[in-house]
């Protein structure tokens, strides 16, 4: 089973991320991201035994525990990878130390569960496109909102369609008092 952790987005984001999306179209050619897929990947797992399962949720409940929900704005558009094939992404302006800090407790609770997760640092970003070609330098102004994160949830993904396929296999509220 191949899993990652991720925070959902709420629907204010999701919405400004889709028009953002949406504005891109007809100029930066590439493979869209649908909203319903738009998240943060706090942690990526990889194929894990589906009997470990609980471990990995029970290390997600320990580390949300220690945080409370946070308001969060989207910041600038940026890329990973060649010009010509990139991963186009929108990242956050407020509320980046909150990102930092719960995905470092994350990682760190998979960690000493004994789980291998990516060491990449951590860019708080929600992928709009895949094999972006970006090399014509203009993009536009994203659009700007703010939005609430309060849940991160453990996800399984299948890979093998036309596109990715995301099941939500445990939400938990970030719930610290």
């Amino acid at each position: 089973m191949r899993l990652f952790v991720a925070a959902e987005l709420s629907d204010e984001l999701v919405d400004a991320l889709a028009e953002t999306s949406a504005s891109m179209r007809s100029t930066v050619p590439g493979r869209y991201v649908g909203p319903d897929l738009f998240h943060v990947t706090l942690a990526f797992l990889g194929e894990v035994p589906g009997v470990v399962v609980p471990d990995v949720m029970h290390a997600v409940r320990q580390a949300c525990a220690r945080h409370e929900a946070f308001t969060t704005s989207l910041g600038a558009l940026g890329t990973f990878g060649r010009a010509s094939s990139a991963v186009l992404w929108q990242g956050f302006d407020k509320g980046r130390e909150q990102w930092g800090n719960l995905a470092s407790d994350v990682r760190a609770e998979l960690r000493a569960a004994g789980f291998s997760v990516d060491d990449k640092g951590f860019i708080p970003h929600v992928t709009l496109m895949r094999r972006a070609d970006v090399s014509q330098g203009t993009l536009p102004m994203p659009c700007a909102d703010c939005g609430v994160v309060d849940t991160v949830t453990v996800f399984s993904s299948d890979l093998s369609g036309e596109r990715p396929r995301y099941e939500a296999l445990e939400r938990i509220s970030c719930s610290r008092t």
